[in-house]
């Protein structure tokens, strides 16, 4: 189901104050979605896609200030209280974004007196949680869920009261460059300017003026000289018999990527090192490794590490390790 897409393109349309009657479809379109991406629950327990983008959904919907089903609401209630909204102890960028629907819902007086109680005391608990997964950089999960904190503490209200929202404002303000796409930066623009994605449904359009202008944007600078970079693929149990399935130094150039790395693994060894990856809005995702797939149906994905332990905050066409660097592609569970 494209449930998350197309919620993140009728967030978009409404942010542009298009005329009303060519996205009217989509919104249709996108109730379909969700019920079709719900079906996945009759068989494995949660959506087809997943908690973010079924949030997403029910999120853009009440943008569009379109009335949601309360079973499809209560769908996100019941997994928000079983804990159930998030993969590898970080669901924070998934409890944001349920939150931020919550929110929504509530202040659009979208459902009754008794739901809007339950949903504003998740959202209490959420605010909570995730003060409570702040590390002592500032970052709340990871670099690119903090916006998404962000934005809760921003619509409801707690940005001045809320002791974490400083701290996680100078880190993310310290971090930008790791904003580099579209769909990242449309996660972190609304919050340096104090808003949320909340404040487009209340926007004014007529009173919006026309700045938008291109931007040429100057080609990064080449780095001379080359680095190596360790790589190591590792599979643990169920899945394969032995953890450690790769690991080789790589020689890449010194601007170079992780993707760069995988190519030029791959290029250097084409019967040893095999990859694939998907394209998403974030950017390429890794899919395959040595011709083991990471499956939605299966809750599997390939973690990104630093050695020994310490997860990527950057997809695989921005993070650019350095040399000497050991990089871990571990199949992990969530």
């Amino acid at each position: 189901p494209h449930t998350g897409r197309l919620a993140l393109y009728l967030l978009g349309l409404r942010a542009t104050c298009p005329p009303p009657s060519p996205h009217r479809a989509l919104v249709t379109w996108l109730k379909y979605h969700l019920e079709e991406d719900w079906t996945g629950s009759r068989r494995h327990g949660h959506p087809l896609s997943n908690y973010y983008q079924y949030g997403l959904g029910v999120l853009a919907l009440c943008v569009h200030r379109k009335r949601v089903r309360e079973e499809v609401i209560q769908r996100l209630l019941t997994a928000q209280r079983q804990g159930r909204l998030g993969h590898s102890g970080n669901a924070v960028d998934t409890e944001a974004v349920v939150a931020l629907a919550f929110t929504c819902l509530e202040q659009r007086r979208l459902v009754g007196t008794g739901l809007a109680a339950e949903l504003r005391a998740a959202v209490q608990g959420t605010s909570r949680s995730m003060a409570e997964a702040q590390g002592p950089d500032g970052v709340i999960g990871n670099i690119y869920s903090t916006p998404w904190a962000l934005q809760v503490f921003l619509a409801t209200g707690t940005c001045q009261t809320e002791p974490v929202f400083s701290q996680a404002m100078a880190a993310l303000l310290e971090n930008l460059e790791a904003f580099s796409t579209a769909a990242t930066m449309a996660q972190v623009l609304p919050v340096l300017h104090g808003r949320s994605y909340l404040d487009i449904a209340s926007m004014q359009c007529q009173e919006e003026p026309d700045t938008l202008t291109p931007l040429d944007i100057e080609p990064l600078a080449e780095v001379p000289g080359n680095k190596t970079v360790q790589l190591v693929v590792e599979c643990p149990l169920p899945w394969c018999y032995e953890l450690r399935l790769y690991d080789r130094p790589v020689p890449v150039p010194a601007a170079a990527s992780l993707l760069d790395v995988l190519q030029a693994a791959a290029a250097l060894e084409p019967h040893d090192f095999k990859f694939q990856t998907q394209d998403t809005p974030q950017g390429p995702f890794l899919t395959q490794v040595l011709g083991l797939e990471a499956r939605q149906e299966k809750r599997n994905y390939w973690q990104l590490l630093i050695a020994p332990n310490t997860p990527l905050q950057m997809g695989i066409a921005d993070y650019r390790p350095q040399d000497g660097a050991t990089l871990i592609l571990r199949l992990s569970e969530w």
